[in-house]
């Protein structure tokens, strides 16, 4: 019996990493519109977080798509 061994692991497709990151994005801007409903964050704390979940997302896309699989 031949055992293989993959030293990097299981690698995820172009596909599934963007996937991931759009959820990733839907999950952290959902958190932000549940404080802001519970009244813990001010107007301007959930602009800037929806500002800084958008800015993550932009340079995971950008970086997903400019890799080569």
């Amino acid at each position: 019996m031949t055992i293989r061994f993959n030293p990097k692991g299981y690698q995820p497709t172009k596909k599934e990493r963007i996937e991931h990151n759009f959820d990733n994005f839907e999950r952290k801007v959902g958190k932000a519109l549940d404080y802001l409903n519970a009244g813990e964050v001010t107007k301007d704390q959930f602009i800037n977080e929806i500002r800084v979940a958008h800015g993550n997302f932009k340079r995971n896309q950008r970086v997903i798509y400019n890799s080569e699989d």
